[in-house]
């Protein structure tokens, strides 16, 4: 019976809206991004790094030449964004990028 799972693994069928495409070959292999739920209104970050999963996360924010350090509660993710749960504000510049090298820092000053 499908949907199920097996041995931790989900096992289900998708149904192509083309099946008739002439780019399609037997064996062709693909990745399927599955949703399995939608989150309207919701304020998000782009995923990279240093995201592992949801929690709170100490997260640079960049406001009149300066980065500071705060203690963000994110949520759920996709390929590419995670949710904000708390901490951030729409319009806020946050950097995604490693900043692990600054761990001891509260605050950074911004070269132009």
């Amino acid at each position: 019976m499908v949907p199920s799972v097996k041995n931790g693994t989900i096992i289900f069928t998708v149904l192509l809206d083309d099946n008739q495409n002439e780019v399609l070959r037997s064996g062709l292999k693909v990745d399927v991004y599955v949703i399995n739920a939608i989150q309207e209104n919701t304020l998000r970050i782009a995923n990279r790094s240093y995201y592992t999963g949801p929690g709170e996360y100490d997260i640079w924010v960049v406001n009149s030449g300066e980065a500071v350090k705060r203690k963000v509660t994110l949520g759920e993710s996709s390929y590419n964004y995670v949710e904000v749960k708390e901490g951030l504000h729409k319009g806020e510049t946050v950097i995604t990028s490693d900043m692990n090298r600054f761990s001891d820092e509260k605050k950074l000053r911004m070269k132009d």
